[in-house]
């Protein structure tokens, strides 16, 4: 059961493609992806009314960035799913790695893109690695952040002790 899945994906429609809802979901579009690639971009529109927003800096802490670039790995396993006519998976962020900023902030009124890469993917587990950039739009073409991001989808409690038991014998 293969679907056809837009390459822009509208902030009305973006819900479809992963569970994040109400002040949790930190993705305002999807503007590209490629499944033979396994890379993905989307962008979010920095407000006030951000769950992460602080009034000291104006903005939100760029150490949230890990979790804009979380959503948008979840958007591409999402595309995936439906794609191929299966169910869309929570997941969970496993590990950080490599963590660079070049900002304190990222200010309200701004727009973020980020750009994320699958590195490794065993299906089985359901385990994923992906590179990151972030990147200030209209700002310099350095990426603000950059990261490495392993996750993992899950579709109980039950099935990740499952999983994390595999890893620990």
């Amino acid at each position: 059961m293969n679907i056809e899945v837009p390459k822009f994906i509208s902030e009305n429609e973006i819900t479809d493609y992963l569970p994040h809802r109400g002040k949790m979901l930190l993705l305002s579009r999807i503007t590209n992806y490629d499944m033979e690639k396994r890379i993905i971009t989307g962008e979010y529109d920095i407000t006030k009314e951000c769950i992460f927003y602080e009034k000291e800096g104006d903005g939100i802490p760029s150490w949230v960035s890990f979790e804009l670039m979380a959503q948008t790995v979840c958007a591409l396993t999402g595309i995936a799913h439906k794609l191929f006519g299966r169910k869309i998976l929570p997941g969970m962020i496993l590990s950080v790695t490599g963590f660079k900023t070049a900002t304190e902030w990222l200010k309200a009124g701004t727009t973020v893109r980020m750009t994320m890469t699958e590195d490794y993917c065993d299906e089985e587990s359901a385990l994923y690695n992906f590179t990151g950039e972030l990147y200030v739009v209209g700002e310099d073409e350095k990426p603000a952040v950059t990261a490495k991001i392993s996750a993992i989808e899950i579709e109980s409690l039950e099935k990740l002790k499952e999983i994390r038991g595999r890893y620990l014998e």
